[in-house]
């Protein structure tokens, strides 16, 4: 396994440059990863060695908690609101299923 960590800025580098390192996982500087020792991820690395700092360790990757339970959380709340507006609509709605008429308006002639 190999710990990665972004040790330089990916600024005034090229696009390809910045999408491998991002590729990686690497957003911000100083920020640490952990891969699996592979081919892809050993040219990656290869790649932006002068912006990486590279340990191999011993074990798996460690897997991060999922912070999309929170976000999850949250896009109920407003599905929940959604329905119960609609509830109340079709309650509030009139029992005839006529619609009512629109009031006629009278364009005034200035001759």
């Amino acid at each position: 396994m190999l710990r990665i960590k972004l040790i330089r800025s990916t600024v005034a580098h090229q696009w390809r440059t910045r999408r491998v390192v991002e590729s990686l996982g690497l957003r911000k500087i100083n920020q640490v990863v952990e891969h699996d020792d592979t081919a892809v991820i050993r040219g990656m690395i290869h790649r932006v060695k002068e912006l990486l700092v590279v340990e191999e360790v011993e074990g798996t990757p460690t897997k991060k908690n999922k912070p999309a339970k929170a976000a999850t959380a949250v896009a109920e709340k407003p599905v929940k609101k959604a329905a119960a507006k609609k509830e109340a609509t079709v309650a509030e709605a009139p029992a005839s299923e006529e619609k009512p008429k629109k009031k006629a308006t009278k364009k005034s002639e200035d001759s």
